[in-house]
């Protein structure tokens, strides 16, 4: 890095730690808050992308007011080590505001949240440990900065990211089970060496700090000593009325065990996944497919084994029911709190219970030879709200599933229904599973109720009568509360199911539920949203329905970046930054749906997509800071067609090459490093290079040393936000890699034409 006044090896040494810190800092913050955030909001994935969103919002708006502020040169040192303490401070203090959101005046115990209070709560709570980080980075800059302020700026960038990548794989291997407080008082210990290397190096007062360092590092360990004691305290907030048995992280989530007078409920990251007893909802799922088969011998349940329905599909003797959980933790926090019946489901020697992602369960089985060939198969899963639950109602699970029926197996799932109104939103999502069903499976029941069941055959015959059910319902002696004879023949006989039919037959908007575009996902989201907002879902839905305004979005965009640089040279290195930090986010977003899709869901292995994306980015960084004599537009055009090129190899390797390495897992995941890495590297490479051409060889005095930096991360923030809420899931995979494809090709251009 380049120093000032040539600056001893102790100050190099002691700024470049603090860069490290800081990304170090950054990558776990930022993993700690997501999950609380999730934690409170239900685990909703949309969430994710909005908290990303804010995030890198919130920093960029630190950058630029540490460009713009900081009380001079001579006061850059001095600012710059006080801010990890403020850091240091603010992080559990967030964490602990972010848990008392259930307790907000307002907020009903148990309701899904409304949006927009929710979107405000994620949003506003991240401000200020996010300007913090962003006003330190950019005044260690100008403490650090000679006439070089590019190079300066590259360095800087590539040691906070060197941190990213240490957080990542810390975060991964060693504090994915930790309690956030607990890591807050790690980090806070990190920040008090990042803030005495700080201030050693640049030869500060010591007066300056005395106090605050040492009061901070004692601090630090109390809040590790009283850790334990504050996750149980503060994680109560989330279910107020409810006595919590038991708090606990898993390599999946943060999983919570409730209790309201006799009943006990299970949540994971703040979602109620169900009871220990749900008779009702049990029943209804179990029994009509297990009843469609005439003889079920071998059944598979994926997910929700703890709430009954293990019980239920015993009743009907099966030789072998096939239990898939992802979560193991989840099962034996289970074990410690179910009936002795709901233990006794779990002990069952017919039951084999499987942890692993269903999806890539499935496919292995049948990479091994051994099919399943099961009678029936069940999917207790909640609606098709995230990402990750969206790949159990695909195209591609179908067929899956289909692989593994034996002759006469049927499927059964169910959706949350309305039965007595049929909005638009819950029509559109009713009818993209039915019509993705309708192409895999020969024959298709439905059965709308509050829960619309789904059944489905391979052999196209006709749904069996209520009658044959009730004959096999007697002849296998069984004993229920709820489906009982009566209810069976109202159930097969009620008007709604040729309503509910007709209606989405009808529907002209609902689309396939493909793995590469869970449209089903947005759906749902729509759905949700006009609960409370309808004009505001309303507009949601018809952005769901991408017409050729989409297609021509870019070119304004681009027409815009053409009349903004046409004078001024300097702006191309602006808008190429933040055009390379959007392609980076949405690729980055497009690897990890991608990954969950042809992996399967391995929770703690994306982190390393992340550090492989990260780690890329620091080595490009590098790379471009030692090549800034070559910083050119027409460099910057032969990074963007590069990443033009990048764009389409990652489309052709989604949609040709992956489906079929999905049986050689070791492979496919190296590549999914290697493509992340890659990515990271190009837009890496083309930080320090924008430098240059926005701030000059001389170091641009009038412009904002920080303007680059908030261009990367707005640039990243708005694709967070577009790119997880909208073109991920309406476009897809595919279209938006195409849309990639075309962004930076026609970017190239503009930049070989100022040459």
């Amino acid at each position: 890095m380049v120093w000032k006044n040539g600056h001893t090896g102790r100050m190099r040494k002691g700024w470049a730690f603090s860069f490290v810190a800081l990304g170090l800092f950054s990558l776990l913050g930022q993993v700690v808050l997501l999950r609380e955030i999730l934690g409170v909001l239900y685990g909703n994935e949309f969430f994710i992308g909005w908290t990303l969103f804010a995030w890198l919002l919130w920093t960029g708006l630190g950058a630029w007011a540490g460009g713009r502020g900081g009380g001079g040169v001579g006061q850059a040192p001095v600012w710059a080590a006080r801010c990890p303490i403020g850091a240091a401070v603010l992080l559990p203090a967030v964490m602990a505001l972010v848990r008392a959101g259930r307790l907000l005046p307002g907020r009903v115990p148990g309701a899904i949240p409304d949006m927009l209070p929710a979107l405000f709560l994620s949003g506003v709570v991240l401000a200020p440990v996010c300007v913090v980080l962003g006003v330190q980075f950019v005044l260690s800059v100008r403490a650090c900065q000679a006439t070089d302020a590019g190079r300066t700026l590259g360095r800087a960038y590539a040691l906070e990211t060197a941190g990213f990548v240490i957080g990542g794989l810390l975060y991964s291997f060693v504090l994915v089970r930790v309690n956030g407080f607990r890591v807050a008082a790690g980090l806070g210990a990190l920040n008090v060496l990042a803030s005495a290397a700080m201030a050693a190096a640049a030869d500060i007062p010591r007066r300056t700090l005395r106090l605050a360092l040492p009061v901070l590092g004692g601090a630090s360990v109390l809040l590790a000593v009283l850790g334990g004691r504050l996750e149980h305290v503060t994680s109560a907030w989330r279910y107020p009325g409810q006595e919590l048995l038991k708090v606990h992280n898993s390599l999946y989530g943060n999983l919570a065990v409730t209790r309201i007078g006799a009943q006990v409920n299970f949540h994971e990251n703040g979602f109620l996944l169900g009871a220990a007893e749900e008779p009702l909802a049990a029943e209804q799922l179990v029994h009509y497919p297990m009843l469609w088969h005439p003889a079920p011998r071998r059944v598979l349940l994926i997910g929700g084994g703890f709430n009954g329905a293990l019980a239920e599909i015993l009743k009907h003797d099966p030789e072998q029911v096939d239990y898939l959980e992802l979560d193991p933790a989840l099962v034996g926090l289970a074990r410690r709190h179910l009936s002795s019946a709901g233990r006794a489901a779990l002990d069952d020697p017919r039951v084999c219970t499987v942890f692993a992602d269903g999806r890539f369960h499935l496919h292995e089985t049948v990479a091994a030879g051994n099919s399943g060939r099961y009678d029936a198969v069940i999917v207790n899963l909640p609606n098709p709200g995230t990402v990750l639950i969206n790949r159990f109602y695909s195209l591609e699970f179908f067929r899956e599933v289909r692989r593994h029926l034996a002759p006469g197996g049927v499927l059964g799932m169910r959706l949350a229904f309305a039965p007595d109104y049929l909005s638009r939103e819950l029509e559109d999502l009713g009818a993209s599973i039915h019509r993705t069903l309708r192409s895999v499976f020969a024959a298709v029941s439905i059965l709308p109720e509050y829960e619309i069941l789904y059944l489905a055959t391979a052999e196209p015959v006709p749904p069996p009568a209520a009658a044959e059910l009730i004959h096999r319902y007697q002849v296998r002696s069984l004993q229920t509360d709820f489906v009982i004879p009566p209810a069976i023949e109202y159930r097969l006989s009620s008007d709604r199911i040729r309503s509910v039919r007709a209606a989405f037959d009808a529907n002209p908007r609902a689309r396939l539920n493909r793995d590469a575009r869970p449209i089903a996902c947005y759906y749902q989201f729509v759905q949700w949203l006009s609960s409370f907002h309808p004009r505001l879902a309303a507009l949601a839905g018809h952005a769901g329905r991408p017409s050729w305004r989409c297609a021509i979005s870019p070119v304004v965009l681009l027409a815009f970046v053409l009349v903004s640089a046409r004078r001024r040279a300097h702006r191309l290195g602006a808008w190429a930054m933040g055009i390379g930090s959007f392609s980076l986010m949405t690729c980055e977003l497009a690897i990890l749906l991608a990954f969950q899709v042809f992996r399967g869901y391995l929770y703690y292995k994306m982190a390393l997509v992340i550090a492989a994306l990260m780690l890329g980015m620091a080595l490009g960084t590098a790379a471009g800071t030692r090549r800034l004599a070559r910083a050119t537009p027409r460099r910057l055009a032969g990074i963007h067609v590069l990443l033009a090129g990048y764009a389409a190899g990652l489309l052709l390797f989604i949609r040709e090459l992956a489906p079929g390495w999905i049986g050689q897992s070791l492979w496919l995941e190296w590549a999914f490093l290697l493509l992340a890495a890659a990515i990271g590297a190009l837009v890496g490479y083309e930080f320090p290079v924008a430098n240059r051409i926005y701030l000059g060889p001389e170091g641009g005095p009038r412009r904002n040393p920080g303007t680059i930096y908030a261009l990367d991360l707005v640039g990243s923030c708005v694709a967070a936000l577009l790119a997880g809420l909208w073109l991920l899931p309406v476009l897809g995979m595919i279209g938006t890699l195409g849309v990639l494809v075309g962004l930076n090709a026609a970017l190239a251009l503009l930049c070989l034409g100022r040459n």
